[in-house]
């Protein structure tokens, strides 16, 4: 049973609104687009994990994609999977070419196109999820569940390579196309419930009421200001940024489509790019539209707000990104240049 879904990443949506409301021209351009085909790539890969996953009887397991919870620091999971049995958590990695594997080493080598690289070790990485997933288990009191952990590699096409004395890897190091075999390994491994299914209730209420997505600060990261970002809605038709609202919709004067929810995805922009929170003022000169029109706008979201008349500021529930990106989107490809 799907617990969480699996959704574009953040820092893809980031690198996505950027990218509609940054010039065409802008130096870092190149950049935010390098970094959304990695972003987009990884998401990919959890798609192609997620199709093996599906195999899996549903009334046996707790599925988490993206899971991200705190212990001193907060760290976020590709994939958790959670039975009465046993949890797993899973590291899934998409990416091309030659990997080479060293003993003792902390770092993993990428080899494409004759060119090498250093990365972060996915084995190393997982190993800390591991450690940090038992310790948040221990905070929360849920005990008795032994963890594993995996790194599973998307595409088949991926070349994995070690020295004979490293060999052991390849019991957390695997294929999406083994995934299947390896939990058959695993539900041989352990036989019988560890916890009941109450407390495996317990402890899936308990993990999505603390997963909390956190939304990086961008300006800061691409070394950007507010006025690098156009403001305005753009036209869900021709992509313009000539919609205005009249009537309680939004009609573009280029391509005359009308709408009466395009301002969500400009809003959605604005909490992306530029702040967490949003006042009355700042929503009507991010929209260019008049005030009023925006308190109408703020009062029919209904979104959490603190603080009193024109002082108070709205911001997004928790764990929320308005109208989330699918799959059909993304391949549009629209917003490279």
């Amino acid at each position: 049973m799907i617990k969480l879904e699996l959704i574009v990443p953040v820092q893809a949506e980031q690198c996505i609104a950027l990218l509609k409301r940054m010039p065409k021209g802008h130096p870092v351009r190149p950049i935010v687009e390098k970094d959304l085909r990695v972003w987009l790539k990884g998401y990919y890969g959890e798609l192609n994990v997620a199709y093996h996953l599906s195999f899996l009887p549903e009334d046996e397991y707790y599925i988490f994609h993206g899971l991200r919870l705190k212990d001193k620091k907060a760290f976020q999971m590709d994939l958790l999977l959670v039975s009465a049995k046993f949890a797993l958590i899973i590291e899934v990695k998409n990416i091309s070419g030659k990997l080479k594997f060293k003993k003792g080493s902390d770092l993993m080598t990428r080899e494409l196109n004759n060119l090498e690289e250093g990365m972060d070790n996915p084995i190393q990485q997982v190993k800390r999820h591991h450690l940090q997933f038992n310790n948040w288990l221990k905070y929360h009191q849920f005990k008795g569940i032994p963890v594993e952990r995996l790194v599973v590699i998307s595409k088949t096409s991926t070349i994995i390579e070690t020295t004979p004395d490293n060999l052991h890897i390849f019991q957390t190091l695997i294929y999406a196309e083994s995934l299947m075999d390896k939990m058959r390994e695993l539900e041989t491994k352990y036989t019988k419930p560890r916890i009941t299914k109450k407390v495996l209730s317990q402890l899936s209420d308990t993990l999505l009421k603390e997963h909390h997505i956190s939304i990086p600060d961008v300006l800061q990261k691409y070394n950007l200001s507010q006025s690098d970002i156009k403001p305005g809605v753009q036209c869900p038709n021709c992509r313009s940024f000539k919609m205005k609202y009249i009537s309680a919709s939004w009609r573009c004067d280029e391509c005359h489509f009308t709408s009466k929810r395009a301002h969500l995805s400009a809003i959605k922009d604005y909490f992306l790019i530029l702040n967490p929170t949003i006042t009355r003022k700042q929503l009507a000169e991010f929209l260019q539209i008049e005030p009023v029109k925006a308190r109408h706008l703020l009062f029919s979201l209904k979104f959490p707000s603190s603080g009193t008349k024109r002082g108070t500021k709205y911001y997004l529930p928790k764990n929320c990104i308005l109208c989330p990106l699918n799959e059909n989107d993304m391949k549009k490809g629209e917003f490279f240049t």
